[in-house]
C-alpha cells in the first residue's frame, strides 16, 4: 500500500488496517519516498530476537560467571567509584 503524508493525517485508520492485514506501507511526502511502515514480525522472529538479546546481555559470561545480583551490584559500585574515594582527595 502507498500513502502520502497528507493522507496519513486524514486517513490514519487506513494505515492501521493495512498493518493489521500484514501489509507493508510506503509513505511519501511531496512525491518523494519518505519511509516504510512494516507490521510487527511474527512470533518466530521474536524468538530469534529474544535469543540474540540474551546472547548480547550475557556478554560477561565466562568460566567464573555468577548470575547473582551481588556480583552485578559490586561490579556497578566499582565502576561508579570514580577517582575520588574519600573527602581527603578533594
Amino acid at each position: 500500500m502507498n500513502i502520502t503524508a497528507t493522507q496519513l493525517q486524514t486517513q490514519h485508520k487506513a494505515l492501521i488496517d493495512a498493518l493489521k492485514r500484514g501489509e507493508t506501507v510506503n509513505l511519501s511526502y511531496h512525491g518523494q519516498p519518505l519511509g516504510i511502515v512494516m507490521p510487527v514480525s511474527s512470533g518466530e522472529d521474536k524468538l530469534h530476537q529474544v535469543e540474540a538479546m540474551n546472547q548480547f546481555f550475557g556478554m560477561h559470561k565466562g568460566p567464573n560467571f555468577s548470575a547473582s545480583s551481588d556480583v552485578v551490584e559490586s561490579e556497578l559500585r566499582e565502576i561508579r567509584k570514580g577517582r575520588r574515594r574519600t573527602l581527603n582527595d578533594i
